[in-house]
C-alpha cells in the first residue's frame, strides 16, 4: 500500500488507522507528493494507493490519470479535505475508485473501504 500526502504526520496516522485493522496485512511506503507517488508506484507496484488531491509538485489528480494509464490494476482511493464537486469528478474521470474524507479517517472508515477495494478483483 501506498499513502500519499504532503503531512507527514497524516501519513502516519492513516497508516496507523489501517494497521489496526486485522482484515488488512501490507507494507507501507510512503510519498509526499504526486511526483514521489508515480516512483514510487513504478518501483513497489503497490494494490492499494491512498492518495491526497492537493498536494505540491503534482497533485493527486494529475497522479492518479498517470497510475490509471500505465498500472491499471492499481486501486485509487482518494483522501482529502475538500468535498467540492469539480474535485470528485476530475478524480473519478481519473480513475479514483473510492473517496474518503481525511477527517473519517478518525471514525474507521477507510480500513473497511480498503479493505473492499482488496477484496473486488481488477479487470484489465
Amino acid at each position: 500500500m501506498l499513502i500519499v500526502d504532503d503531512d507527514p504526520l497524516f501519513r502516519l496516522a492513516v497508516a496507523a488507522a489501517l494497521s489496526a485493522d486485522e482484515r488488512l496485512e501490507f507494507e507501507v511506503a510512503e510519498a509526499g507528493d504526486g511526483q514521489q507517488c508515480l516512483e514510487a508506484v513504478a518501483s513497489c507496484q503497490p494494490d492499494v494507493v491512498v492518495l491526497d488531491l492537493k498536494m505540491p509538485v503534482l497533485d493527486g489528480i494529475a497522479a492518479a490519470e498517470v497510475i490509471e494509464q500505465k498500472w491499471p490494476r492499481v486501486r485509487v482511493v482518494r483522501l482529502t479535505s475538500s468535498d467540492a464537486t469539480d474535485d470528485r469528478t476530475r478524480a473519478e474521470r481519473a480513475g479514483v475508485e473510492a473517496f474518503v474524507q481525511k477527517a473519517s479517517i478518525l471514525d474507521e472508515q477507510l480500513a473497511p473501504l480498503i479493505a473492499g477495494q482488496l477484496a473486488d478483483p481488477v479487470t484489465t
